[in-house]
């Protein structure tokens, strides 16, 4: 796994007026770190970030192909921000990394089976939807499987239970819940304890709220 490959260029690090151009014409500031070496400010094209986001997701490697620079630079995505209310790509922060060197990052979590659950009166109660896991960069995955199909109302998939791949040690918990199977009135029950705490809530709020 080499990782999807962006093109880049570097850019200077000036003034608001410079970042609101950057995003006229279509482009994501962003910044590589790494151990020990100086931060490398660079942009990204919107349209081949957003893609590669949308086909791959923000985990796992990317190679970025520098402008003018002829070896890639492997790299871990550390943090996305996005506009809070368009959801649009504000800044990207890259981590390079040492393809001979173990690096910890979060995978997702991928369940199958499901429709098998449903089949047997179940309903499906997500916990973990990622786990933290250790390993060479070339062997990060995208994901971690596990197939619920067999499991029965009332059992429960735990983080031992994911499917193991070779060279990737899991960090998180071995007992933390990645999902569960209810019956239909416990389900109702939760949902119905939880909008009953949020009336309660509200109604607690509105007492104590002084009159105008």
């Amino acid at each position: 796994m080499l990782g999807e490959k962006l093109n880049c260029r570097k850019r200077e690090i000036k003034n608001r007026g410079y970042l609101n151009q950057l995003k006229r014409s279509e482009q994501v500031p962003a910044v590589i770190y790494g151990k020990g070496d100086e931060a490398i400010p660079i942009s990204l094209e919107k349209r081949q970030l957003n893609k590669a986001f949308t086909m791959h997701g923000s985990r796992g490697l990317f190679s970025l192909e520098l402008e003018g620079e002829s070896q890639l630079l492997m790299t871990l995505v550390r943090e996305v921000q996005r506009n809070p209310v368009s959801g649009q790509l504000i800044h990207v922060d890259f981590l390079s990394i040492n393809m001979n060197e173990k690096i910890t990052s979060s995978v997702g979590v991928l369940l199958s089976g499901e429709e098998e659950i449903i089949k047997k009166g179940g309903i499906l109660q997500t916990g973990l939807k990622e786990v933290e896991v250790q390993c060479f960069p070339q062997d990060l995955p995208e994901y971690l499987g596990a197939d619920i199909s067999s499991l029965e109302i009332g059992e429960t998939l735990h983080v031992s239970d994911l499917t193991s791949i070779e060279g990737v040690e899991i960090l998180a918990d071995a007992d933390a819940v990645v999902a569960s199977i209810l019956a239909p009135s416990k389900a109702t029950a939760d949902e119905e304890e939880m909008e009953a705490e949020g009336a309660a809530d509200e109604a607690d709020g509105a007492e104590d709220k002084p009159e105008q």
